[in-house]
């Protein structure tokens, strides 16, 4: 069987076309990232101008689908539009061809034919060799309508232990979208997800010729840290691929169904939150609490006799917890989300409800611990509170963090900072105006 996705009103007598939207001339109707076809049942598969429409993320799926739906060898045929010499026409065209041009960047505004990206030719050909492709070749060319395009041939990998550690991950990532795991709309956490997929494909391709199981355990607690769920794709993949014994996978799906239950990434979170508000702290609390949810989960993988002792400790710590805050324990995803309580916490600064802007800053600061603004805009707010006592810690807090960090314009930030801290303790001389500040872009203005 042959595959051409994305056919548009093009049909392709020698294949089964396929389009998401346009169905006069398709076979079937679906997505190029989620294609209803059993693994290893296609010889070839074309996509014409289709990854383009597709967003970076969706484009990996949709690689990793084309590579589970090949039979081993099977060939890949990709076009999309040259973005380096579509870049030359544009420089060089008078302002008509710039219009019709543009058309070439961005596709045209009628459903499924906007463009969402167009790759350079070495980062698709990255995405391929990552999805398990091979024999990677370019042809760059005109198409029918004269856009500037590149055509990309290569073949799925046809034995080997390399072979199946990609159709692991195609399974997980097949898995995961089934179960309504994935979020395209949602860069920060898919990034995460990807991240760990990358890694656990990385780590097993390295293991071909050691002892995999202790690595295997190694790599399946640290996704257990970051969401126990996304454990369970991985186990539902590795099943029957001679990684694990049987015995083993239900033990360590036993472990993350256990920690599902518990909100597992939410006590971790919690934890994060009682830790010391102490500027330059944050990275250092982090890993501390990953190096205890390791402890954790390695003696519930390894000690049948410390289950119920450690299950009743993490029911303690669960109870406290009134609501899923993340599903997902990453660095950078809690970063994010103190960004969105301090953003709350200016909003109500401006608009002077002080108490919601202290709790808002406060939060935030509970999250991450590494930002100026959260502690100075915190000290300004409890100040207009009247707790100067507060205010004051705050105050100093915020000056600590400039002697840890480099940061630009910071003689003239740490002026302003003392200018109001005087003033909290003395009430001497001109008020300051303890207005919200949200960057150093005041500061930039001036010079």
């Amino acid at each position: 069987m042959k595959l051409n996705i994305g056919c548009g009103k093009k049909y392709d007598p020698d294949y089964c076309n396929i389009d998401l939207y346009e169905d006069l001339v398709a076979d079937r109707l679906m997505s190029a990232f989620n294609l209803e076809f059993d693994d290893n049942t296609c010889d070839e598969i074309k996509a014409i101008h289709i990854i383009e429409h597709l967003s970076f993320f969706e484009t990996i799926y949709a690689l990793s689908e084309f590579f589970r739906v090949l039979e081993p060898h099977g060939k890949l045929i990709l076009e999309t539009p040259d973005l380096k010499k579509t870049c030359q026409h544009y420089l060089k065209a008078n302002g008509e061809q710039k219009k019709e041009i543009l058309g070439w960047f961005f596709g045209i505004p009628h459903k499924g034919l906007q463009h969402k990206i167009c790759f350079p030719p070495y980062l698709l050909r990255e995405l391929l060799s990552n999805a398990g492709f091979k024999n990677i070749s370019t042809v760059f060319y005109y198409n029918n309508e004269s856009i500037p395009s590149v055509r990309f041939k290569c073949y799925k990998l046809d034995e080997g232990y390399s072979l199946k550690i990609f159709q692991i991950i195609t399974k997980i990532r097949k898995t995961m979208l089934v179960k309504n795991y994935i979020d395209f709309t949602d860069s920060f956490i898919i990034k995460e997800q990807e991240d760990l997929i990358a890694k656990f494909a990385l780590e097993l391709l390295k293991l071909e010729k050691n002892d995999k199981k202790e690595k295997i355990f190694e790599i399946l607690t640290d996704i257990s840290i970051k969401s126990p769920k996304f454990t369970k794709f991985f186990l539902e993949a590795i099943e029957n691929k001679d990684l694990l014994s049987e015995k083993e996978i239900k033990f360590i799906l036993k472990t993350a169904e256990l920690l599902i239950d518990l909100n597992f990434p939410n006590i971790l979170l919690n934890s994060l939150k009682k830790g010391p508000l102490k500027p330059g702290t944050q990275k250092i609390i982090f890993s501390s609490i990953e190096s205890f949810a390791k402890s954790i989960i390695t003696k519930l993988n390894q000690f049948e006799k410390d289950r119920d002792k450690i299950t009743e400790k993490l029911k303690d710590l669960s109870e406290p917890i009134k609501e899923i805050e993340i599903n997902f324990f990453s660095y950078n995803l809690i970063e994010q989300k103190s960004l969105d309580y301090y953003y709350k916490g200016i909003k109500a600064f401006y608009i002077k409800n002080y108490k919601t802007a202290h709790n808002k800053f406060l939060e935030a600061i509970r999250l991450y611990r590494d930002d100026l603004f959260y502690y100075w805009n915190l000290a300004k707010v409890l100040t207009k509170l009247e707790l100067e006592d507060q205010a004051i810690k705050f105050y100093k807090l915020t000056l600590r963090f400039l002697r840890l960090k480099k940061i630009q314009y910071k003689d003239e930030i740490k002026l302003d900072i003392k200018k109001e801290l005087h003033w909290v303790r003395s009430k001497q001389g001109p008020t300051p105006k303890f207005e919200p500040i949200i960057s150093i872009e005041k500061y930039r203005k001036i010079n």
